[in-house]
């Protein structure tokens, strides 16, 4: 090879890449722009007359450890990769891939917990199940609300006087819708990502040379990144926001 078109070649690599990188931003800026809508929007609603508080699912804290790792995995994964280790990076992208999987499945428990306890997608106040104060409660005109024998009333209402379940009753449970959107619209662009890293391990593993595209698996590398940083957002957002 002469060294005319190694320049070449290398001119070409850093095009490719700088092309790559620059569309991925394009795209990771505009699902920024997609969840600080969303956010925003349930930060509103939450301000409504009425709101459920509800606690995070168990499954959604197992979410957010497999996350965790499947970032570390994906990290040791391109380092491999940069060392020439094509063994190792392909070990720790199909454990990547594996825990990726993990989360998805996790993340299905975790709406199966919420529709459990009464808090569906489209569901209203008197849908509501679980132990209040402990798996929910209920904020009306700027109030949080006592649970008494199958019936709520105002702090004050110390007596017992002024049920308000039947006064309550008409309103959704916009919280809970909340969560299926966000955590929903996560979960497909984590399986865009997800998608994307299956062909970057089989064309790497079924390919002439037998190698994984390094620069593929670096693009495939920050987005993984991406979302998961965009989980651990979204989960915290959840936690500590109502």
């Amino acid at each position: 090879m002469t060294e005319a078109m190694s320049l070449e070649m290398k001119n070409n690599r850093s095009t490719n890449e700088r092309t790559g990188k620059m569309v991925l931003y394009i795209g990771i800026f505009s699902i920024v722009m997609l969840f600080a809508g969303l956010s925003s929007a349930y930060v509103i609603s939450s301000y409504g007359e009425l709101w459920v508080n509800i606690s995070m699912p168990n499954a959604f804290y197992i979410s957010t450890a497999l996350i965790l790792l499947s970032s570390l995995t994906i990290k040791l994964a391109v380092n491999a990769s940069n060392s020439g280790n094509e063994k190792s990076a392909s070990l720790f992208l199909l454990l990547t891939l594996g825990l990726g999987l993990g989360f998805g499945v996790s993340q299905f428990q975790g709406w199966a917990e919420l529709t459990g306890k009464g808090s569906y997608f489209s569901g209203h106040v008197d849908n509501l199940a679980g132990e209040y104060g402990t798996d929910y409660s209920i904020t009306y005109k700027g109030q949080e609300l006592v649970k008494h024998e199958g019936d709520y009333y105002y702090p004050n209402d110390e007596l017992y006087e002024k049920p308000l379940l039947d006064e309550i009753a008409i309103y959704s449970n916009s919280a809970s819708s909340y969560i299926y959107v966000l955590s929903f619209v996560h979960l497909l662009h984590v399986l865009g990502g997800f998608l994307f890293l299956i062909i970057i391990y089989a064309v790497g593993k079924f390919s002439k040379k037998g190698r994984i595209n390094n620069l593929r698996l670096k693009l495939g590398s920050t987005y993984w990144h991406f979302v998961d940083g965009l989980w651990i957002y979204l989960f915290l957002f959840l936690l500590l926001i109502h």
